[in-house]
């Protein structure tokens, strides 16, 4: 704790940091980024232990030196930093040396163990809220028509974040499904267009219970859907430029939707010609 304290100081008070993650981290922490106006707390997280509120004091109370400018507010600051101690956990997630036992007793010999590691930073994104705004708004439980495949609406967000889609973007899904993922696509403005081998989930269930309703109940413009198998993909599409801002897409593996055979039903069926 004292070192990482220590080392947290030493680099936000240092005038020429050493190497560019060096100046990275100082650039997130230093205190010149904030305004006197603004609020702040610190936050510590003490994974698989309990510490009273007046050892966590403590804890805080050895980056001290940080003074950080603004009031002290512990209910929605403008910055929160936190401290996380870090101890040896089982497969299970439990401390493999407790501090305490039966009937919440301190275990002294565990207690002077030192943590694996200690770390400060500062929080740059907030917590999960499913009980109001815009994910709770998005969630699949609101959705019109899913199937058991339909991506989670926060990890379809965080696909789309990493893929970089923004207003005008081309967006592809080859395995569209239900179309969870160009839903999130379209929400940050992207044109968006999908391909699924099962035309049955293409159609939907019925003209109120398909893709084209879950865009058309958050006033989204509808996506463009082919019935397309993406393992003769070279036959439908032209390969040699590139077409697509980004292809965002989630696999199937048949576990909780398994294959099926697609295809007509007659003996001798027409084969598809290599130009088509």
């Amino acid at each position: 704790m004292d070192d990482c304290a220590q080392d947290a100081t030493s680099l936000m008070s240092s005038s020429s940091p050493s190497s560019s993650r060096t100046k990275a981290e100082r650039e997130i922490l230093l205190k010149r980024n904030f305004k006197p106006e603004q609020s702040w707390k610190m936050t510590v997280h003490t994974l698989g232990s309990r510490y009273t509120r007046e050892e966590q004091n403590e804890m805080r109370l050895k980056f001290s030196a940080l003074t950080f400018p603004g009031p002290v507010k512990m209910e929605n600051p403008s910055n929160e930093f936190i401290i996380i101690r870090e101890i040896e956990l089982d497969q299970t997630g439990s401390p493999v040396y407790p501090r305490h036992g039966l009937n919440k007793v301190l275990i002294p010999e565990n207690d002077a163990r030192p943590p694996l590691a200690v770390y400060f930073g500062r929080i740059l994104g907030g917590a999960r809220n499913w009980r109001g705004g815009r994910m709770e708004k998005y969630s699949l439980k609101n959705r019109v028509y899913l199937g058991p495949t339909s991506m989670d609406s926060e990890l379809s967000l965080i696909m789309t974040n990493l893929a970089q889609v923004k207003n005008t973007s081309f967006c592809f899904d080859p395995f569209v499904g239900t179309g969870s993922i160009l839903l999130t696509c379209a929400l940050r403005g992207a044109y968006c267009f999908g391909t699924d081998i099962d035309i049955r989930v293409l159609r939907g269930r019925s003209s109120d219970e398909n893709i084209y309703s879950n865009f058309r109940q958050y006033d989204l413009p509808r996506p463009d859907l082919v019935r397309s198998d993406n393992a003769i993909y070279s036959r439908h599409y032209r390969g040699h430029k590139p077409l697509y801002d980004a292809i965002v897409t989630d696999p199937p593996y048949g576990i909780r939707a398994g294959a099926r055979k697609s295809g007509s039903r007659l003996e001798n069926p027409r084969p598809v010609e290599e130009e088509h």
